[in-house]
């Protein structure tokens, strides 16, 4: 905690990311403030450059002492010590440097307006003496200058890097004990790190530090970061070079306590032990409940090894479920939505928690589906692979914040209901769905998903849980082997593949293609079986979706509309009663039914329709045009 003599010095700091506080009715009255909340602190007093400046450093220092047993730290001002921190010590000056001087009333916020970095206030305070009393007069002294954390607990850590991500989040990558220990990086504001320090604090010196000497050395630390610390990027599970292996590496977490890596390249993967770390290298950080993956293994089965832990009704279905592992190993999106529907007893929650283990286990390997946005938000932050379970609906609003998921877009709440700060997070995140009913009934929700229905196990077909999961265990390194070895290969070739369509999620789709001589399968397998997957995805949303089949039957009987959609939304239900009474699934309002319209609209002109929307007359009244595609041929079915 710096004390100074001024708010606007103690603001001048807070701005550096600093803990500072001045006291209440000017330099002479320091004993008149409350005093009291620096108890127990490591207090320093920044004095302001003059008579008056020496004469409250020492009265707040004595009062320091009498009421609360604290011994503050004086900083130094004096022209050759502010000279060394500006300019550089012995050796280091300039000759010019040499003649400089400092005004009389210098204080802390002269010093920011000059340009002083975090580093040079951190050196001034390791300049700091304590302040010490003689026995005869009581009066106020400055001993000898010692190093300001003289009665902080020595170095904790072999190695400390602090460092903040784009959005501003404040880090430390750490090595704990000697050089061989591994790098481990940690969230500054996270209770983990808290702990950590503690008990760093603890086995260095046998004692517990104070709660507030904690929190002064978190928020130093904070500061360091945020202003001094280089900008790099954060990842959980995956993350990309370039490291030493260039910019097309990718590289997954495996979570282990040696914080060991797997690096996949054009020209294959290896493992990395945690205490090889180039200052490049990417870092990763972990929720607690993120749970180890195995080393992976070089086996001859290949991946044809997963079909016994999964349930598919056929080839291409499992073609899908491999082409979405392999998508989760990129390190970036878009990623499309697994969606898994059944009856009880097809093993979906089993399917799902095999393939999150496969890629980012967990220790809650799934879990029920967040009631809004925020929850969802948390969730991402905390883990790479999201897995909800036993799902019966998905709401509008939820819908939508999954697609953002799916193909990247920002989230943004406030930290806490008492402040403006905000939480920023934008990434894109693999997601899992299961449920009995069919979950992408939403037309924009179905187009970015891969959607399975699971048949159902017969009971002598079940395996005993304790049974599955041991085999699965054995079988997970070789499985995992594979995957990294379709990756490798997908970098090596996904620059050379075409597509004659491009899908939505095309990104994805090209890079599966790419490691289909890898996975043992032909050439466009894959894209056949996306594709069909998608219409047949199409095909259920359209069956969901009241106002894409009151306009699908529209067209179909009298062959065009025209009109507001005031007039197209009474038209339908006054033809369609039975398709539109819901008035959750068929809204009544204008601008509700445009707007699901509009959602609706990719999906219906696949089916031969299509929808326009246009102006007219002198008072530009919005007008809705429903017809059949001039270029469809066939039937509207």
């Amino acid at each position: 905690m710096i004390v100074t003599e001024g708010e606007k010095c103690a603001d001048a700091l807070a701005s550096l990311g600093f803990v500072a506080t001045t006291t209440y009715g000017g330099a002479q009255a320091p004993h008149m403030s409350d005093l009291s909340p620096l108890n127990g602190r490591n207090v320093y007093v920044w004095p302001d450059k003059d008579e008056a400046g020496q004469s409250y450093a020492q009265k707040l220092c004595a009062t320091l002492r009498s009421a609360g047993g604290t011994v503050a730290k004086v900083i130094p001002i004096s022209d050759l010590t502010l000279r060394s921190v500006t300019y550089g010590y012995e050796g280091k000056e300039t000759s010019n440097a040499r003649n400089v001087t400092y005004g009389k009333g210098w204080d802390a916020a002269d010093a920011v307006a000059a340009g002083w970095t975090v580093g040079n206030v951190n050196t001034l305070l390791k300049l700091a003496a304590p302040y010490e009393e003689d026995g005869s007069e009581n009066t106020p002294q400055i001993a000898t200058q010692t190093p300001a954390n003289d009665n902080d607990a020595p170095e904790l850590f072999e190695g400390i890097d602090l460092w903040h991500t784009p959005e501003g989040k404040p880090y430390a990558s750490i090595r704990r004990g000697d050089i061989s220990a591994p790098w481990e990086t940690f969230a500054l504001e996270s209770a983990a790190f808290k702990w950590l320090l503690a008990h760093a604090a603890y086995q260095t010196s046998g004692k517990v530090p104070p709660a507030a000497k904690l929190d002064d050395q978190v928020r130093q630390m904070i500061g360091e970061a945020l202003f001094e610390g280089e900008r790099r990027e954060v990842f959980t599970r995956i993350g990309r070079g370039p490291d030493t292996l260039g910019p097309d590496s990718i590289v997954l977490d495996l979570g282990r306590p040696d914080w060991s890596t797997v690096r996949i390249t054009a020209e294959g993967w290896s493992i990395r032990n945690g205490t090889i770390q180039t200052k490049t290298a990417p870092r990763f950080k972990r929720a607690p409940s993120m749970a180890p993956l195995p080393v992976p293994k070089q086996g001859t089965a290949g991946i044809d090894l997963l079909r016994r832990f999964v349930n598919v009704a056929t080839d291409d279905d499992f073609r899908l479920m491999v082409g979405w592992l392999l998508g989760c190993l990129r390190p970036s999106g878009p990623y499309p939505l697994m969606i898994l529907t059944g009856e009880q007893g097809s093993a979906k929650s089993t399917t799902s928690k095999v393939l999150r283990a496969l890629i980012d286990p967990s220790t809650l390997a799934t879990r029920s589906f967040p009631s809004d946005e925020r929850d969802l938000v948390i969730a991402a932050q905390g883990a790479y692979v999201l897995a909800f379970d036993n799902i019966s609906k998905v709401k509008p609003a939820m819908a939508d914040a999954l697609c953002r998921l799916a193909t990247g877009g920002g989230f943004a709440t406030r930290k806490l209901h008492s402040d403006a700060d905000e939480v920023l997070f934008d990434a894109t995140r693999p997601v899992i769905l299961n449920g009995i009913p069919d979950l992408a009934e939403r037309a924009d929700l179905s187009d970015r998903a891969i959607s399975l229905h699971l048949p159902t196990i017969p009971p002598h077909g079940r395996a005993f849980e304790t049974d599955f999961w041991a085999e699965f265990e054995d079988a997970q390194p070789l499985i995992l082997a594979a995957l990294l070895d379709a990756a490798s290969h997908a970098l090596a070739s996904v620059a050379h593949v075409t597509l004659s369509e491009r899908p939505r999620m095309a990104d994805f789709a090209r890079w599966v293609m790419a490691a289909e001589p890898a996975l043992g399968w032909t050439q466009g397998a894959f894209l056949e079986a996306y594709a069909a997957n998608r219409k047949e995805a199409a095909e259920v949303a359209l069956d969901g979706n009241a106002v894409a089949s009151a306009v699908l039957t529209l067209v179909r009987e009298q062959g065009r509309w025209r009109g507001t959609a005031t007039d197209l939304t009474s038209h339908l239900r006054m033809l369609y009663p039975a398709l539109t009474e819901s008035a959750e699934a068929f809204p009544r309002q204008a601008a509700a039914f445009g707007a699901e319209l509009r959602r609706v609209t990719p999906l219906l002109r696949t089916h031969g329709i299509e929808v326009t929307y246009l102006r007219e007359g002198k008072d530009r009244r919005r007008v809705v045009a429903v017809s059949k595609r001039e270029d469809w041929e066939g039937e509207i079915t």
